[in-house]
């Protein structure tokens, strides 16, 4: 599956066809040899098989190899994607924190121990698409301060780790191009569709201030023609005075 210079990751399938994720750790010699020890590998076994939590990858057994020394690890095997390679959004990053603050608070000092690493802890989305992290212990940090009489995680703070991975998220978000709500096209419409040629285009407000006083001066010039018609007529044919009979 993956492999560095500190540890091979094969996947592996258990009697019962259960998928697991075996962890082969190349600890240096000094590590091995006090890891040899009696009692110590299996202490340190039994410490990390009782560290039970919704986030963190439950590790199902080991053991440590007869020639080289190596100890390995087997965990279950989950579907998911690296938080490294997920695209995080504002409120899920506050999701996520409160899971890392439970995982810390619930851990105690084994939390110092877990691998804060993005390209390590597993993502999961559930179907009414809520993230939610699964992280795994550092495991060769873990035996490693184990066969060295140290409390796993000594030196680290998971709080500082939790704080910086947070920062992270939160930087590489603002990185990313937001999501553009996507709203309904402009329908196409014909030039020759009746929605065009049906209805009078809405007029401007001066337009109608215009033909207003356009009809008032073309109302008044017909006035004034028939008042001159009227006019020449009287001149043309004179009425007659009424006589105005006065009493004696």
């Amino acid at each position: 599956m993956s492999q560095t210079s500190e540890m091979l990751v094969y996947r592996a399938l258990a009697r019962d066809e259960t998928p697991l994720v075996l962890s082969r750790l190349r600890l240096e010699g000094d590590a091995v040899g006090r890891l040899r020890a009696a009692g110590v590998f299996d202490q340190a076994l039994g410490k990390l098989k009782s560290l039970n939590h919704a986030y963190l990858r439950k590790v199902i057994d080991g053991a440590q190899e007869d020639g080289e020394g190596y100890p390995w690890v087997t965990s279950l095997w989950m579907e998911g994607k690296p938080l490294s390679e997920c695209r995080v959004e504002e409120k899920e990053i506050r999701m996520l924190g409160k899971q890392f603050h439970a995982l810390l608070a619930d851990l105690g000092d084994s939390a110092n121990a877990v691998n804060f690493d993005p390209d390590y802890i597993l993502t999961v989305r559930t179907p009414d698409d809520q993230l939610h992290a699964l992280f795994s212990i550092d495991y060769g940090r873990w035996f490693d301060d184990w066969s060295s009489g140290r409390s796993p995680g000594s030196g680290k703070s998971a709080t500082a780790e939790v704080r910086k991975l947070l920062e992270g998220l939160a930087v590489r978000q603002l990185r990313l191009p937001k999501k553009v709500r996507k709203q309904d096209p402009i329908p196409f419409v014909e030039e020759r569709s009746p929605a065009l040629t049906g209805y009078e285009p809405p007029r401007e407000p001066w337009l109608g201030r215009v033909m207003a006083w356009l009809g008032i001066l073309i109302s008044l010039g017909v006035i004034a023609w028939l008042t001159w018609q009227g006019t020449s007529r009287t001149k043309e044919n004179p009425r007659k005075e009424i006589p105005v009979w006065k009493s004696r």
